[in-house]
């Protein structure tokens, strides 16, 4: 794998010529696709890569361009769903989550992380409970496509413009789950002892059966479903840059919670894309 920076334009012109280089590929979309790709012919230097050959860019966790490789990229999106998904459903009844793991190097969730700490616009989260007015330690942002209202707890929250690095993770998340999103609810956990209480996203503000997908950076921390009638847990660990999906009638019949915990004293950040009812 090459380096766009890593050449004059006049010896990577020689290396495509002397095929020495076969593909391109965009470094942090983890996407590759023909050189004469549009879409790459319109990537940043910094972000190009190149590749001798096809195998050397998928052993590499690149996935094929859904513009200049149509039939590759349905293939692969096909294969994902059969072997990621199939078979993987964490409920066993009435609702669907899926866990993809880590989508992401150590390095580049250590570097998104960081992004999200100092680059978000954090506030202590308000509840109304019983008509008394609570402030949380757990700190909470909230993004869309427009300035989306939307009321949990008694309190309601206005939607900020998205900065490029939650559009990028909207990309990933909705790219790997073949799903689409329009907003985005942030929680910061300082510690392992902010934690969430049971509950289920299915406010009015939210389109019903919706797929929520969930990213987390930081620290790994266990997530738990519980069946509302018949009280069945599941329980996953969630890793340092790993996705997971909820979705169909998941919030219909499933509370989820984040379990405090005095083990852990590095923070997490979780992302959950959501689609606001228009």
């Amino acid at each position: 794998m090459f380096l766009h920076s890593q050449f004059t334009d006049a010896a990577l012109r020689q290396k495509i010529k002397q095929k020495q280089i076969y593909l391109g590929g965009n470094a942090k979309l983890k996407i590759y696709g023909t050189l004469s790709c549009a879409s790459g012919k319109r990537m940043q230097k910094e972000t190009r890569v190149f590749f001798v050959s096809e195998k050397e860019a998928i052993e590499n966790g690149y996935r094929p361009c859904g513009h200049c490789m149509k039939n590759d990229y349905q293939k692969w999106k096909m294969d994902l769903f059969t072997n990621e998904t199939g078979s993987s459903n964490l409920l066993p009844k009435d609702g669907i989550v899926h866990y993809y793991g880590t989508l992401f190097s150590i390095q580049q969730a250590n570097a998104l992380l960081e992004k999200l700490l100092t680059g978000i616009e954090w506030r202590n989260d308000e509840a109304i409970i019983f008509g008394k007015r609570i402030i949380t330690k757990r700190k909470v942002a909230w993004y869309g496509d427009r300035d989306f209202e939307y009321s949990y707890s008694n309190t309601t929250k206005r939607a900020l413009p998205w900065t490029e690095d939650l559009l990028l993770l909207k990309r990933i998340t909705e790219e790997k789950t073949g799903e689409t999103y329009n907003s985005c609810l942030l929680n910061l956990y300082h510690t392992g002892e902010e934690g969430m209480a049971w509950h289920s996203d299915a406010e009015k503000d939210l389109k019903r059966n919706g797929a929520i997908g969930s990213l987390s950076f930081g620290a790994t921390r266990k997530f738990s479903f519980k069946h509302k009638q018949d009280k069945t847990t599941v329980s996953v660990v969630l890793e340092h840059g790993s996705l997971l999906v909820m979705k169909d009638t998941t919030q219909t019949y499933w509370l989820h919670r984040l379990p405090p915990t005095t083990r852990i004293s590095k923070p997490r950040v979780n992302l959950t894309f959501r689609t606001i009812v228009e």
